[in-house]
């Protein structure tokens, strides 16, 4: 956690000034009942209104003083916690950007979520409170000690047997509390999980009519945070009595001995009080550091979890990928290739073996759980195959670098995702360069959206909302389709993103795909219908190749295909035809 030390450097100034205004306070509330025994034992038995009034005075000059002084300290302490927050916040957020499929997989969305606001926020909370207390704490307490000791040694001992007792306690507590604070985070963790889940699958819930399903399983996750939460609350309400117990049973001890000393003479009373308020302020500042402890307990666990994402490898986009040549015009070779994602029992894809020439048209189909959006994830490049081999070929040469491959192969996801903007804004995304309007317009002909464009307010500075929700979602759909293709590249990957249109705009738009684009077109359908046209279609079957070959083809000799075939065309395999 060393790491997160290099956010302070934009802040030294707030961060030093924060506690030593805290340090000055501190000063002034020591000074206080020194003043009060003074009036008590000389201004009042003398009559001395004079130095009364002084005193007086000098009591309310002191707590002016140390408000400015607290307010001061205030201040600096919030601008120093603030500002390293956000630049933590921003840094963390760019590091998740940058890590690998495989990273952020591990990690879960749902964590990541979690660690860029709550354990941020966290950790501010703790930063805000150390830096008014980890000064301030310390000099009350030892200086009210040191202070006791010049009034009384005999007293001092009662003092410092409290303080003794009290730090065994607080260091007890910490280690009872900091696994279940641990746990915490962990359930905090899966409550959004389960909660992203159900939000985004709202409709299909309760489509199915599971949403007492869906309840009860929140219910549970609930139950179990709320059971930590309860423990951890248990444990840390125990600190507040204990300490009053311990400071009260000392502050009778105090008065008690304190008596015996007025009668001998040792002490007076006024001393006597300046000892009973050093007391009740350590008292106040045990209390506020069983809280400091308690809130940086948290901050470190958040801390760690933070740095557990900054210790991640970014991912290696300028590393050298293995070279590969070959002599005709192949586009894309896959030998052998299986993949299995973590944690999974069985592969997702095993044994394809298939090339594809350049500027050709390959569809690929099979059932739920086949394989099929694995294969455009590693098409991608997002993930890496554990066996074989998948390659990709430009002017008869494999990409150098993950970076180049990428800039290679447009994906069009099964999701449309569009983002809050203007039309202009969200066709522009990822593109460096100056694009024009008519290069925007002739994208959006091919994708079949330039009608509804045109009919838009403002067309191309159309507004589009969050998730694209002005839009319908054959809208959508034509809209993350025109995105990828207004800058040419040489492979463009549909992964079921034509799910939403008609059989006529969807003919359409791969016919002015196939005739004015020169890329290299693969298509991931659902529908067979869609595939009439395509050079090749690549059969799926629980992750293993069934059938490579023409549609017509498949009809004839592929039982998968034509099963999926009928099943679409009740009329049968003639009347499709």
């Amino acid at each position: 956690m060393k790491e997160l030390g290099y956010y302070f450097k934009g802040y030294l100034k707030e961060t030093i000034f924060g506690p030593l205004f805290k340090l000055l306070e501190a000063s002034f509330e020591l000074m206080v009942p020194l003043i009060i025994a003074k009036i008590v034992d000389t201004a009042i038995p003398h009559k001395d209104k004079s130095q009364l009034y002084m005193l007086m005075g000098l009591l309310f000059l002191l707590a002016v003083v140390g408000v400015i002084v607290s307010i001061s300290a205030q201040y600096f302490s919030s601008k120093a916690a603030v500002g390293y927050t956000k630049q933590l916040t921003a840094d963390l957020y760019a590091k998740v950007m940058r890590l690998s499929k495989e990273d952020r997989d591990e990690l879960t969305t749902s964590s990541l979520v979690t660690r860029l606001t709550s354990d941020t926020y966290q950790i501010q909370t703790g930063i805000n409170q150390f830096l008014r207390l980890f000064l301030r704490a310390p000099i009350i307490v030892f200086g009210a000690i040191i202070m006791a000791f010049t009034i009384s040694r005999q007293m001092t001992l009662y003092f410092l047997g409290m303080v003794v007792i009290l730090f065994v306690v607080v260091f007890t507590m910490s280690r009872l509390l900091n696994p279940l604070y641990a746990k915490i985070r962990l359930a905090t963790d899966s409550i959004v999980t389960k909660t992203r889940e159900q939000m985004q699958g709202m409709r299909v819930i309760r489509a199915f009519g599971q949403m007492k399903r869906e309840e009860a399983e929140f219910e549970a996750l609930n139950s179990h945070y709320t059971h930590l939460q309860i423990r951890a609350g248990y444990w840390s309400s125990l600190v507040t009595p204990m300490t009053y117990f311990v400071v009260n049973a000392t502050l009778v001890l105090v008065i008690w001995q304190g008596n015996h000393l007025i009668t001998d003479n040792r002490l007076s009373q006024g001393l006597l009080i300046a000892l009973i308020n050093y007391l009740l302020q350590i008292l106040t500042e045990l209390l506020k550091m069983t809280m400091l402890v308690t809130s940086l307990n948290q901050s470190f666990i958040s801390a760690g979890r933070i740095s557990q994402v900054f210790a991640k490898p970014e991912e290696a986009l300028d590393a050298p990928l293995k070279q590969e040549k070959v002599t005709d015009q192949t586009a894309l070779k896959v030998t052998n290739l299986q993949f299995t994602y973590p944690l999974a029992a069985e592969p997702s894809l095993s044994g394809l073996d298939f090339s594809l020439q350049k500027g050709a048209f390959l569809g690929v189909i099979g059932g739920t759980g086949a394989g099929k959006s694995t294969l455009v994830q590693l098409l991608a490049r997002l993930y890496r195959p554990q066996e074989g081999d998948l390659q990709i070929f430009t002017d008869q040469q494999s990409p150098k670098t993950i970076r180049e491959w990428r800039d290679l192969v447009h994906v069009v996801p099964q999701k449309a995702e569009l983002f809050q903007g203007t039309i202009r804004s969200n066709l522009l995304l990822g593109i460096s360069e100056e694009v024009s309007d008519e290069q925007l317009w002739r994208a959006l002909e091919i994708a079949q959206a330039s009608d509804f464009v045109a009919q838009k307010e403002g067309q191309l500075d159309a507004e589009v909302t969050a998730f694209g929700r002005n839009f319908s979602g054959g809208q959508r759909q034509r809209l993350t389709i025109a995105r990828a293709i207004v800058k040419a590249s040489p492979f463009l990957v549909l992964d079921d993103s034509t799910s939403a249109l008609d059989y006529l705009t969807e003919s359409k738009l791969l016919k002015a795909i196939t005739s004015e684009l020169e890329t290299t077109l693969i298509m991931i359908s659902q529908r067979t219908n869609s595939l009439r046209t395509a050079d090749k279609v690549l059969v799926l079957d629980k992750g293993r190749q069934s059938g490579f070959a023409s549609h017509e083809a498949l009809l004839e000799t592929n039982d998968l295909y034509q099963a999926i075939h009928l099943s679409q065309h009740q009329k049968g395999d003639q009347d499709a035809r």
